[in-house]
């Protein structure tokens, strides 16, 4: 009996399992723009004992095969939180990686759109790998540079796959570029000297770079400043102290001190900025492997690495609208200058974020790149 020509089945056996997370590794073997994530770390995001958002969620993972060789891959994946939050029957797709076909995407989508539907699902939202929290969108404007540390990345062709299959719009995310050699407005040096000029009053604002010995205690706030800061963006769902916790241990070799920042009023933090340098500019060179030489590749490149991502500007809601994010995000470009940092990428950044787009393009950012979330309303049977 010849087997079918193009299938798709859930991912079950030891065998599905590393086939789901090699297949990008074949994908993308000739594209120099893609940086191989590390085999190892890819697995574990499979495992609930190192992923804690895992425990939470429902996720369905699916393989396509043409004559027995995967083609194509994909996730379907349900968030009850983010339903309680935001709407009460989404359902997401992600980890989307398909050969430039239209019918194997149309099959991966397909099936997809099955599970979902079986858990009540009405809408799907996607691409989402996991949480809101992890890679969100589909890059479809800026193929001309490499993906920093935790950006989506995909080929060009990806958007006319899904848009093919009934999927459009649901919000644009920009990417923007900044240089140290480029200047900020006069307008964020005029509230600069605005916040100066307040520094006397009891409200005066005070700015701190983490501690390394307060890990700790510094983890802890960093957690509950992002969990309120951002409490209100669409599609926010708050991190657990465990999820936290694991992706803190996972980023801790390469974070930087002065990359993370503390805004206090009389000793209460206000608001935070992270940045991580951008560890994809060595990751290149480990090929996705740690053996036999990936770990001292990384342990020599990290101390070279010149370009950072900036990925979090959060304030208390209360003191939004008060110069706080302009003062951590002026520190922030500071300690990326000390740091020898040439340039970094600010994202992802909401378009509809007219503030902080305008703060962005104050400090001399540039747009660079464009990612889609898209949304497709499911047929009942």
């Amino acid at each position: 009996m010849v087997a079918p020509v193009l299938t798709v089945s859930l991912v079950a056996s030891r065998t599905d399992r590393r086939s789901f997370c090699e297949f990008p590794y074949q994908l993308y073997r000739t594209d120099h723009h893609w940086v191989p994530p590390l085999r190892h770390a890819e697995r574990r995001r499979w495992v609930a004992a190192h992923n804690a958002s895992l425990e939470r969620r429902w996720v369905g993972r699916f393989i396509a095969r043409r004559h027995g060789r995967v083609v194509g891959r994909i996730a379907a994946i349900v968030d009850p939180e983010f339903n309680a939050r935001w709407d009460e029957a989404a359902g997401f797709f992600g980890f989307f990686e398909c050969v430039p076909d239209g019918e194997v995407a149309a099959i991966l989508l397909r099936q997809a759109e099955e599970a979902l539907r079986d858990r009540g699902v009405k809408t799907v939202l996607g691409p989402i790998n996991l949480t809101t929290h992890d890679e969100v969108g589909l890059l479809i404007e800026g193929f001309d540079s490499r993906p920093m540390v935790l950006s989506p990345y995909n080929p060009p062709y990806y958007n006319s796959l899904i848009t093919d299959f009934g999927y459009q719009k649901r919000m644009d995310y920009y990417s923007y570029r900044w240089d140290a050699g480029r200047a900020a407005s006069t307008a964020i040096e005029r509230l600069l000297r605005m916040a100066a000029r307040g520094a006397s009053d009891a409200d005066a604002v005070c700015v701190r770079s983490s501690d390394p010995e307060r890990w700790d205690e510094d983890g802890r706030t960093f957690l509950e400043l992002y969990n309120v800061s951002f409490a209100d963006s669409w599609g926010f769902v708050p991190l657990t102290r465990a999820e936290y916790e694991q992706r803190a241990r996972e980023f801790r070799p390469f974070y930087h001190p002065g990359l993370a920042i503390f805004a206090e009023v009389a000793s209460r933090p206000v608001g935070f900025g992270l940045a991580l340098p951008d560890i994809n500019e060595i990751l290149g060179a480990a090929r996705g492997r740690l053996v036999p030489f990936g770990w001292l590749r990384l342990a020599r490149g990290i101390r070279r690495i010149s370009t950072a991502r900036f990925l979090l500007i959060g304030v208390r809601p209360e003191y939004a609208g008060r110069g706080v994010g302009v003062l951590i995000a002026h520190e922030m470009v500071r300690a990326g200058i000390r740091l020898g940092i040439r340039h970094g990428e600010l994202s992802l950044v909401q378009a509809s974020n007219i503030g902080v787009r305008h703060v962005i393009d104050a400090f001399g950012g540039r747009r660079i790149k464009t990612y889609r979330l898209f949304r497709k309303s499911l047929k009942s049977r």
